[in-house]
């Protein structure tokens, strides 16, 4: 009863870090549970996966969409698709006919800690306290690779806004196959996918149906000299309607409890369960997962779960198949 008491006091604690929401009625800790996102041998897939289910809630090849734009009324936030090594560069010029050249511009990624003033082309607009426009800035795109690294070509883009629409211009860099879409928001999803070669896509699922994204994407890693560079790596990262996350590696997972959930310091950047929950051991040519790292998820229903690793290869012995351990606290 004592433990009960704890989870309704400690919710109502981080409410004012997150959205309003309903209050999690008393109940028992859960199961040990079991879960493996199939992202392929190549990390050629996406997953999403719910912790209250248990289940995936949807899957999908990561050559599917180029583009996300943010559907939420709004909300401007245009990204690229990482998990392709996906670049932009932005020529600070309108018009859209002139040529491009991405070793004379800034070509920049999407940062992986979901923060929208992070993203590659979040200058493409302009907010005042009455008004929103578009820079109407000409954009090259780099779409990256494939999962067996080949490139996928360059793109040339221009966004503008029709009412609460997305209007793009995209062709490519030689001016062929010049096309303008106009993409619509949908008040149910948080983001509308759009592809270069079939347009929109469905994705991902509703925002109240997922808890953690397993895929690869790009993020900045440093070198044993101290540089930066960009670099593709394959984890988690968290849905950003109301999941926060907290690492552990202080317990014992099995005695991982409630009690502890206040020493934690939750966040909701979306890298923090990340990549590094597991390293490459080169002696055995295997991945190897990190065996004191735990972490606390507070998933969009509210509630609390104990989470770890345990493999990153399948039950036949293929990589790319991360295994993992939950229990609902």
């Amino acid at each position: 009863m004592r433990k009960l008491s704890f989870i309704l006091l400690f919710s109502l604690f981080l409410q004012s870090c997150f959205k309003e929401e309903e209050k999690i009625p008393p109940h028992e800790q859960g199961d040990l549970e079991e879960g493996q996102a199939a992202l392929g041998p190549y990390y050629e897939d996406q997953v999403y996966f719910d912790l209250h289910s248990n289940l995936e809630a949807a899957s999908s090849s990561i050559l599917d969409w180029d583009l996300s734009f943010e559907s939420f009324s709004g909300g401007w936030t245009i990204r690229l698709n990482s998990s392709k090594f996906m670049l932009a560069g932005n020529s600070r010029d309108t018009l859209f006919q002139a040529e491009l050249d991405a070793e004379n511009l800034d070509m920049k990624f999407d940062k992986s800690d979901g923060n929208p003033d992070s993203t590659a082309m979040a200058d493409w607009y302009e907010v005042s306290d009455d008004s929103t426009w578009s820079n109407r800035y000409v954009y090259l795109l780099d779409r990256g690779s494939d999962p067996l690294g080949n490139p996928l070509g360059l793109k040339k883009v221009q966004f503008d806004m029709l009412g609460e629409k997305f209007v793009m211009r995209y062709a490519n860099t030689d001016n062929s196959q010049d096309t303008t879409v106009i993409i619509d928001r949908d008040p149910t999803m948080d983001k509308r996918y759009y592809s270069f070669e079939n347009g929109i896509e469905n994705i991902a699922p509703q925002p109240d149906q997922w808890s953690l994204q397993f895929t690869r994407y790009t993020t900045m890693l440093v070198t044993d000299d101290g540089e930066d560079y960009p670099y593709l790596v394959v984890g988690v990262l968290l849905n950003p309607n109301g999941v926060a996350a907290a690492r552990d590696t202080i317990h014992d997972f099995l005695d991982l409890g409630v009690n502890d959930i206040a020493d934690l310091e939750f966040t909701t950047q979306a890298d923090v369960i990340g990549y590094d929950w597991k390293y490459y051991n080169f002696d055995a040519g295997v991945y190897t997962i990190e065996p004191d790292k735990n972490y606390v998820i507070r998933d969009r229903d509210g509630y609390f779960y104990k989470f770890r690793f345990v493999d990153f290869y399948s039950y036949e012995g293929v990589k790319g198949y991360p295994t993992f351990e939950f229990v609902r606290l």
